[in-house]
């Protein structure tokens, strides 16, 4: 079967908006090196048999639908279906074996995807009041129950209204425009993420199954509440009962990779040297970054993909920088993350129109590849802007914030006594 690589990172990888910029990023999950359809034999089984049931208004027929569980795949960016199903006449029936409870997503053609936990029984998907909602499940209710909750509900459609009220007619160019909308959506984003994640903390901090306790907690990200020591507390306590749960070892992986990124982060923070990679242009040739480094005063170093949509809202931003700096010695080396390169050069030319994007384009797939591991690359998108003598002067910076310190930058440059 063919991965669902790019509904899948839609639906799954974007993560929460970032709570300080209000801004958008694309994270890939952490496989845990078991695969939950086998079963680990320390933890308890809740296997036998499931059946997903739908009828569902608007479903075409010969729509595929396709049930895939992230946790089971040993790559996170290629996961395929485990089981499929066509509709006819809106309806659908998936079925099969499950040993263990796990987190699950349902793909329904154009009425979008159902979260669920695939777990033994019978699952109705049916019409809910924000779209297609799984039904029937014990513990599909209770991790997922705060889609039917009318206050989430109610809190969900004001938040809907604000943006579009906020953002219908906006100049995404204009900076002013753009803060004064998102202020404005602020406080019902906040309604709607509060009524979220008080619905989690009242099965997180009550006298609830540890195995619903683990579902709930690995979808949640009230970081302010749970932060990662207590979140490493309420694994351990987990693990002592379910044993080696593949949402544990997942769960501490993650754990382990993001402390890696931390001190990756302290490694290529601003002030420090930065590290050559290497990456592959669309003629094959393999471009270094101390080469380009080499010929301009500042460069760009940018991570990105075609399937990450905050990275491509960021092209206006880079092209209005470009096309200003370039003269002056600037460079960006933009290197994507994407594994196929047709979808890397679709990209390119739908952002760039017929000459592509101006800059140095190259492709270093995955965040496997050597190219992300340098840097600990773990969210797109990401950059680091690098002076002439190879210090980085800037890193993870969104829309206008990139010109505000080429400029700065360059300025410094060009300022400065010949020598």
């Amino acid at each position: 079967m063919k991965s669902i690589a790019t509904p899948l990172r839609a639906c799954l990888l974007a993560s929460a908006v970032a709570a300080a910029l209000g801004l958008a990023a694309c994270s890939p999950s952490q496989p845990p090196p078991a695969n939950p359809a086998q079963g680990a034999a320390a933890a308890p089984a809740s296997s036998g048999a499931y059946s997903i049931r739908g009828a569902l208004p608007g479903l075409a027929d010969g729509t595929e639908l396709k049930l895939l569980v992230p946790s089971a795949a040993t790559d996170p960016l290629h996961v395929e279906p485990v089981a499929t199903a066509t509709a006819q006449g809106g309806a659908f029936v998936l079925s099969g074996q499950v040993q263990q409870a796990v987190p699950a997503v349902l793909m329904v053609g154009n009425l979008g995807s159902v979260k669920l936990v695939l777990e033994p029984g019978e699952l109705r998907i049916e019409a809910g009041a924000l779209g297609p909602v799984a039904k029937g499940g014990s513990l599909t209710e209770r991790v997922y129950g705060y889609l039917e909750d009318p206050a989430y509900v109610a809190a969900y459609k004001a938040n809907r209204e604000a943006n579009r009220k906020a953002f219908d007619g906006v100049d995404e160019n204009d900076e002013a425009a753009m803060k004064a909308a998102r202020d404005s959506v602020a406080a019902p984003f906040a309604a709607l993420t509060k009524v979220r994640n008080d619905y989690d903390a009242a099965i997180l901090d009550g006298a609830e199954p540890a195995l619903l306790k683990l579902l709930v907690l690995s979808e949640n990200y009230d970081w302010k509440r749970y932060d990662v020591a207590r979140r490493a507390q309420l694994l351990a306590s987990y693990k002592q009962e379910l044993g080696a749960h593949p949402l544990i070892t997942q769960m501490e992986q993650a754990a382990a990779d993001y402390a890696k990124t931390q001190k990756l982060a302290e490694k290529f923070g601003p002030g420090k040297p930065y590290a050559d990679i290497e990456a592959v242009g669309v003629d094959g040739k393999v471009v270094k970054l101390s080469e380009v480094l080499a010929r301009n005063k500042l460069v760009l170093l940018d991570f990105w993909a075609s399937w990450c949509g905050p990275c491509r809202g960021e092209f206006p931003h880079l092209l209005k920088v470009y096309r200003e700096f370039h003269a002056h010695g600037f460079e960006i080396y933009a290197v994507s993350l994407d594994e196929d390169k047709d979808d890397w050069t679709k990209a390119m030319q739908e952002e760039g129109g017929s000459n592509d994007l101006p800059w140095i384009n190259l492709q270093a797939p995955g965040f496997e590849d050597k190219a992300a591991q340098t840097y600990g690359v773990v969210q797109l998108p990401q950059n680091y802007l690098i002076a002439g003598d190879g210090t980085i002067v800037g890193v993870g910076m969104r829309e206008w914030d990139v010109e505000r310190a080429v400029r700065a930058q360059i300025k410094k440059v060009e300022d400065a006594p010949a020598r």
